[in-house]
This record gives structure tokens, sequence and C-alpha cells, in this order.
């Protein structure tokens, strides 16, 4: 297995590259940059217009090499495919440990995926997807999102593994709000509980379930980037978080993954409720 990153030739590149190399050496896992040449409109010209077919087949030849050259510079593994990018690297993820992917929403491959190959492999829900709004060089502190449900479960026994392997604090996260708000404790009656006995009992909850090895904090937050504020607080460098995804037949996300896979200014590792590490 593998950790995959997948780049375009953007400005994430060498964030995605950096992070990749970080990984590698700390998890112990081979890491492998992936870029997808996406060929299908010019694989439908030649078929409408086969005159054309080797004049685009030698440029495709000329963009692959400059790519190859590129990514060689990596010093990592490199492979450059062609195909619809997102199909080719949902194929690819199914044979890594994790996906890498550079997170600003403006590349190219993320543009050619009908809405975002990050959000396509969300929803997919079958590997965990790191996104990178920034590199990933170094990792302190991991922070995770907790509630009670099993992907929450899954992201915080994914975070304790990668903290035992990077040398990293890790401390889970749980928002506790009132009725109408982002997080109210099904788990527990908080009418005619003061906040700090609502907050105890909310972590005492968690730790229960979870059996934590870290460090859990109940906090109020009456809305999903409560949670982001939090972590930031708190001097996380990474912030993990469960999915929801296939988990219903609409494959909802959940809200908090919704939320902050479109505004965290952090490293974001989404884990599938179904990921064992």
């Amino acid at each position: 297995m593998r950790l995959l990153a997948a780049v375009d030739l953007g400005d994430t590149l060498e964030g995605v590259v950096a992070s990749a190399r970080f990984l590698q050496g700390g998890l112990g896992i081979p890491a492998e940059v992936v870029h997808v040449v996406p060929t299908p409109y010019l694989e439908a010209l030649a078929r409408r217009f086969p005159e054309l077919g080797p004049s685009l087949e030698a440029a495709l030849g000329q963009v692959e090499a400059k790519v190859e050259a590129v990514l060689r510079g990596t010093g990592l593994k490199a492979r450059v495919l062609r195909g619809f990018p997102a199909q080719v690297v949902a194929g690819e993820a199914l044979r890594s440990k994790a996906v890498l992917l550079g997170h600003k929403g403006e590349g190219s491959l993320e543009v050619l995926a009908r809405g975002g190959l990050a959000r396509y492999l969300l929803h997919r829900g079958e590997v965990p997807v790191l996104l990178l709004p920034r590199a990933l060089k170094g990792v302190r502190r991991i922070a995770v999102g907790l509630d009670e449900s099993p992907a929450s479960l899954a992201a915080f026994r994914v975070a304790e593994a990668w903290g035992r392997a990077l040398g990293a604090e890790v401390l889970g996260l749980h928002l506790v709000s009132g009725e109408g708000g982002c997080c109210f404790p099904t788990y527990l009656d908080p009418r005619g509980l003061a906040l700090a006995e609502v907050l105890e009992r909310a972590r005492a909850h968690l730790e229960a379930l979870l059996r934590a090895t870290g460090v859990v904090e109940a906090s109020k937050g009456e809305n999903e980037l409560d949670l982001l504020r939090l972590a930031e607080a708190r001097g996380a460098d990474l912030l993990v978080l469960g999915s929801k995804a296939k988990s219903t037949w609409r494959h909802r996300l959940g809200r908090m993954v919704e939320t902050l896979v479109a505004r965290t200014p952090l490293p974001l590792l989404v884990v599938p409720e179904a990921a064992v590490w």
C-alpha cells in the first residue's frame, strides 16, 4: 500500500509533494505522485476527425514527457496517466492507504472533476483523504472532531495511529450546542444542568465510548466553524474528521465535514467510517 499524492501542475504542487515526503518518512509508507492528463476531449476529437489523430497523439506525448520531467524532480516515485481525472484517481485510491490533494479548488484537476476531485473522492468514502491548503511538514498536535458516531470513532483511531507514528499529541475536541445549534447532545438531557456539568458529562461520555488514550475536551459551540476555531486555538497542525459517506442512501458526508472542507485553513484528514489504519 502507498500514500497517493494526486497533483496537477498548479501552485499546490510543491505543498503536496512536501507533505508526501514528510508523511512517507513519518508513517513509514511509500508515497507515489500521480498526475492525470485529461484526455477524453482530445480522444473524442480524434474519433470525430481521424485526420487529427496523429497530431493530437504527438501533442499528448510531448505533454507527458514534460510532466514526467517535472515529477521526476520531486524525488518521489511518480507516474503520468491518461483519462478522466476523477475516475482515474478514484481507481488508484483503492490501492492506497490515503490520498493527498492540494486544496484550493481552482487547479485544473479540480475543475475537470465535475465539482471537484476532493468532493468526488469524499462522497465515494473508500479511503482517507488529506486536503492540503498548505504543506504539512511537521505535526506536533492532531485535533480530532468528536461526536458519538461510528465515523468519529474511525477518525479517532486513525488519528491515534498517526499520532504514534509521528510522535504527535492527539487532542479530541467535542462541541456542545443548544437546541438548533450544530452539536446538540442527544446522548444526554442538558435541560436543568449548568453548562459546566453538561460539558463534563459530555467529556466523560466520549472518553468511555472511544476508550480515548489522548485528551478529550468538550467546549460550547453553536456552529461548525467553532470546531475549527478551537482546533486553531489549541495549536493543532492537523484536523481529523470522520465522514458519514455511504452511511445513508443520500451519501451525506455530515454537516461538519461539508462545512470545514470548504473553509479550513488547516490540513484536513477526512476518514470514512469504515476505514481501518
